[in-house]
């Protein structure tokens, strides 16, 4: 497939957006995005059945394996691998394909190792430089070495060392502007507890994830570095277990992104280096620590802004022996992007060996936009795990 310009491919890595001038006015109800860079690592990697993906099992090994590797103490499987793809923006450009591989083997009642891989291709374009022409094809890609430690038989925190690499336009120059792949290195970490009802009628679950904590990368050298999507998420779920090898999930779970919030800057002044001086809010240009803490006191719609940066999941599973089946709910504020959307989906396992000691599982989920302009589209996701 090809592209018209170059430019085309950078808008969808940066996901950024031109802020036409507004004033202190109600500032909390104004559209004001926050900017990263490899927003890709947003992007679910497995199949979500109800929405919730880093917090609370939901029947799938993915939110441990891609997510939150503190889930992985709660399985006590000896080996799990899986595979995932995900078309996604299907209804943009129709080569756009996410891959994810990865794996975990649990070494003793106390530790597990594991790794996961995310392959991101945007398609591909041509693009004439000079008078030679050129094919390129952009791609990401993301590697991650994990750890997890149980705590207790029902409790693990976990913690990931994450690679990333990030090459969109081959080098090439935009405009008079020249650009170069991009490195990062990021780190994960994870909390996850189980708590037994009585009788073993309800189980409660707590999961608390913290991804993609690293490094600032620019393109470009003229340019001010990006934050890459530090991500704060926090869930809450709760399964009532019925009879005959049935149960029903609820979960709850509410993200945010660790970086600064743009400011708003007067129209008519800058400072003695010629840059445009801040009327409300924060200078976002500054160090990753710093960006984290700041992200929770610095939109200059005041905390009513911060509220709505805030994301919220909602879901429900209902299982009946090796069929789980879920739907979920996914809303973002208007004013951050207003990304909302419905997932559906459905999972089954398979008892495999000699024993029936072995799982198959096969999982597939499709996420439902509801507005206008949704980042997922009509996206399906699929995902084969493999645990001893």
């Amino acid at each position: 497939m090809q592209h018209k310009t170059i430019t085309t491919v950078l808008f969808f890595a940066s996901m950024q957006i031109t802020m036409g001038q507004i004033t202190t006015h109600d500032l909390s109800g104004t559209i004001n995005l926050l900017t990263v860079a490899v927003p890709f690592l947003t992007i679910p990697q497995s199949p979500s059945i109800n929405g919730v993906i880093t917090s609370v099992p939901d029947g799938t090994s993915g939110p441990g394996i891609y997510g939150n590797p503190g889930l992985l103490a709660l399985d006590h499987a000896r080996f799990q691998s899986t595979i995932d793809f995900v078309p996604w923006l299907r209804n943009r450009i129709p080569d756009m394909n996410l891959y994810g591989l990865g794996g975990c083997y649990r070494l003793n009642g106390k530790h597990s190792i594991g790794m996961n891989f995310r392959f991101f291709s945007l398609g591909s374009y041509t693009a004439v430089v000079g008078n030679t022409t050129r094919h390129f094809s952009p791609s990401e890609f993301a590697g991650t070495i994990f750890y997890t430690y149980n705590i207790d038989r029902l409790t693990g925190i976990g913690i990931g060392i994450k690679y990333i690499s990030s090459d969109l336009v081959g080098g090439q120059n935009v405009g008079s502007i020249s650009t170069h792949p991009v490195r990062a290195i990021a780190i994960d970490l994870g909390f996850a507890k189980q708590f037994p009802g009585r009788n073993g009628q309800m189980d409660h679950f707590l999961g608390i994830s913290l991804k993609n904590a690293g490094s600032k990368i620019s393109y470009t050298q003229n340019s001010d570095k990006d934050f890459i999507p530090i991500t704060l998420t926090a869930g809450y779920g709760l399964r009532v277990n019925l009879k005959e090898q049935q149960s029903i999930s609820l979960s709850y779970e509410v993200s945010k992104l660790l970086v600064p919030t743009p400011p708003v800057y007067y129209s008519d002044s800058v400072d003695l280096n010629g840059d445009p001086v801040i009327q409300a809010g924060y200078d976002p240009n500054v160090g990753v620590f710093r960006g984290m803490i700041q992200s929770f006191y610095d939109g200059p719609g005041g905390y009513q802004e911060e509220f709505n940066e805030i994301t919220h999941s909602v879901g429900i599973v209902y299982k009946y022996h090796f069929i789980s089946a879920g739907l979920g709910y996914f809303r973002q504020q208007p004013t951050k992007g207003n990304h909302q959307f419905f997932t559906a989906g459905l999972s089954g396992r398979v008892k495999i060996g000699p024993a029936d000691t072995n799982q198959c599982r096969i999982s597939i989920s499709y996420l439902i936009p509801v507005n206008k302009y949704p980042k997922s589209g009509n996206t399906i996701q699929f995902e084969i795990n493999l645990s001893i």
